[in-house]
């Protein structure tokens, strides 16, 4: 989900106009985007405006993991892709972070079938030239968190007024949740959805030992929002 009228920050100017343009004069692009995949990435990346992984607090991560992706620090993305793929429908998961993150730089919200195997060999891609945690690093910088934010750092001085280091646990587990579905879940809008989404990532931290129970219990009880 984006917010309609606002570019994304963390990508180049010249980005969003590349994915909404699908004529056949973009073949020649779409087909380069594959065989020259890291130079392509980086030509449509800002990273003047991305946060380093040092600067991800480690129990975001966490959270992100715990909530929309387990399998993938486990067995790796692509398998999913590509067995939900030939399957015709989802087997293993929703969409990986890999996929949302060649999702969100590449490509359209178009729903085609030529689509979704530009997605399968840019996800290819992705995990062929960049490790897991890179892999993270882009997605957290070019994700949409809802409430005008796009990337950690806008979502962070956005909902808390803080940066990301300084996040406590239920603040990461409230962005970790914000994802999936950003615009239901913004917790300035929608405070009692929001917290309860917070409590159901704290809840599958504590279930994959991320955290303690007696941690997410806490981090729960805590009234971060005024």
């Amino acid at each position: 989900a984006v917010e309609e009228g606002k570019s994304n920050p963390s990508l180049s100017p010249n980005t969003e106009d590349s994915k909404k343009d699908s004529s056949l004069s973009t073949v020649k692009e779409k087909l380069g985007n594959i065989l020259h995949f890291k130079e392509s990435l980086e030509a449509r990346v800002d990273r003047n405006k991305f946060i380093s992984q040092k600067e991800i607090p480690d129990l975001l991560k966490k959270g992100i993991i715990a909530t929309e992706d387990r399998r993938s620090y486990e067995h790796g993305v692509t398998r999913a892709a590509v067995t939900n793929y030939f399957a015709g429908r989802t087997l293993e998961g929703g969409s990986t972070i890999t996929q949302q993150t060649v999702k969100n730089i590449f490509l359209s919200n178009d729903r085609t079938i030529l689509r979704k195997m530009e997605e399968l060999a840019l996800a290819v891609q992705l995990e062929k030239y960049y490790t897991k945690d890179q892999i993270l690093e882009l997605y957290l910088n070019t994700i949409y968190f809802g409430h005008g934010a796009y990337g950690l750092k806008e979502a962070s001085l956005t909902y808390f007024g803080k940066e990301p280091k300084d996040l406590d646990l239920s603040q990461c587990a409230m962005l970790a949740g914000l994802p999936q579905a950003p615009s239901a879940y913004d917790p300035i809008d929608h405070p009692k959805e929001g917290a309860q989404r917070m409590t159901v990532v704290l809840t599958l931290m504590a279930q994959q030992g991320y955290i303690s129970p007696e941690d997410a219990a806490k981090a729960a009880m805590n009234l971060w929002l005024k």
